[in-house]
C-alpha cells in the first residue's frame, strides 16, 4: 500500500467560522459522517445543515452519529424521502425532490453557505445545477460522487 497527504477540496474548510451545507443523496451521506464523527471527537461546533436525500426510510443509514451532532453540536439534519408512495405513516421529515423552495425553507441563509454535495453523480449533478440557479456561485459549491451507484 502507498498513501500520500491528504488533498482535495473535499474536506473541512479551514475557517471555522464559515457556515456549510452537506447536501447526500442515499449512500453520499458516508464522506459527511467522517466530518461529522471528526466535529463530534473534537467538540468542534461549526454552522452545519446536512439535507439527506433518500428514496425510503430503510435507506438512511448513519441516523446515530446524525443525532449525536444534533444533541452535542447543534447540526440539523434535513431528511427527506422522494418515493412518495413508500413514506412511513409516522414519517417526521420531509419528501419529495429537493428545489429551491425546500432549500430555503431549510437553510433560510443559504446564500452565506459553502455547500458540499455528494451521492450519485447524477444526483450531485442536479444538486449542482439546482444551487446555480439560486444563484450560489460556482465557487462555493463542492462536489464529490459515488461512481457506479445510480
Amino acid at each position: 500500500m502507498v498513501a500520500s497527504q491528504l488533498a482535495g477540496e473535499f474536506v473541512l474548510p479551514a475557517n471555522k467560522q464559515e457556515k456549510l451545507v452537506f447536501m447526500a443523496g442515499g449512500i453520499g451521506i458516508t464522506p459527511f459522517r467522517s466530518m461529522i464523527r471528526y466535529l463530534l471527537d473534537h467538540d468542534e461546533r461549526r454552522s452545519i445543515t446536512v439535507l439527506y436525500l433518500n428514496k425510503t426510510a430503510p435507506e438512511i443509514v448513519y441516523s446515530d452519529v446524525l443525532e449525536e451532532a444534533r444533541k452535542q453540536l447543534g447540526i440539523e439534519t434535513v431528511y427527506t424521502l422522494t418515493e412518495t408512495n413508500c413514506v412511513p405513516p409516522d414519517w417526521q421529515g420531509r419528501t419529495g425532490r429537493v428545489d429551491a423552495k425546500m432549500i430555503a425553507n431549510a437553510v433560510p441563509d443559504y446564500r452565506e453557505r459553502t455547500f458540499y454535495l455528494s451521492g450519485p453523480h447524477a444526483l450531485v449533478v442536479g444538486f449542482e445545477e439546482l444551487l446555480k440557479t439560486i444563484g450560489i456561485p460556482r465557487s462555493r459549491i463542492k462536489s464529490d460522487f459515488f461512481p457506479g451507484f445510480a
